[in-house]
């Protein structure tokens, strides 16, 4: 597990974040060498990432997703090149999938993950993709895959599910 975000590390809600993500490690797939955390699709976890929505913080599809954190990683690499110093490993970024994705779909997660874990988490929900899609927009279509892409966000979101 990554260091948390320092404003979750310094919530006295702390050691319930991290809670959350230890209790319920699992391998993303049969024979993978990812380990993710796995949650329920609980109202607490819908409240919380409803917050993430409004703020247009969500990256949907594991392509597109794929292409923010490879550009953001360039960005990344260019200033700890200018700065001459390493990147502290915290994660910034949290991946949530649906459960019902084939293994192809899991293995093309992993690849991702294994690109970018210094700074990314993964989350597997126990729900549809079509009930991650109502999620994020009530009509709208499935959605296997959506990232929260913003730090702050990421803090908003894992404070609300624990509070």
């Amino acid at each position: 597990m990554l260091k948390l975000p320092k404003n979750v590390l310094t919530s006295p809600t702390a050691a319930a974040v991290e809670k959350l993500f230890v209790s319920t490690e699992q391998r993303l797939r049969f024979g993978g060498k990812v380990t993710v955390s796995r949650w329920v699709f609980s109202q607490k976890v819908r409240a919380a990432l409803s917050d993430v929505i409004i703020g247009r913080h969500l990256v949907q599809s594991l392509e597109v997703i794929g292409t923010t954190l490879d550009r953001e990683l360039k960005g990344l690499l260019a200033v700890q090149q200018k700065a001459e110093k390493a990147p502290t490993q915290r994660l910034s970024r949290l991946l949530l999938l649906s459960s019902d994705g084939s293994d192809r779909f899991y293995h093309d997660a992993e690849s991702l993950l294994l690109r970018h874990g210094q700074r990314t988490w993964c989350c597997v929900l126990d729900a549809t993709g079509e009930q991650l899609g109502q999620a994020i927009k009530p009509g709208g279509a499935a959605a296997k895959a959506v990232m929260i892409a913003d730090r702050k966000a990421l803090e908003l979101f894992l404070l609300s599910l624990v509070h």
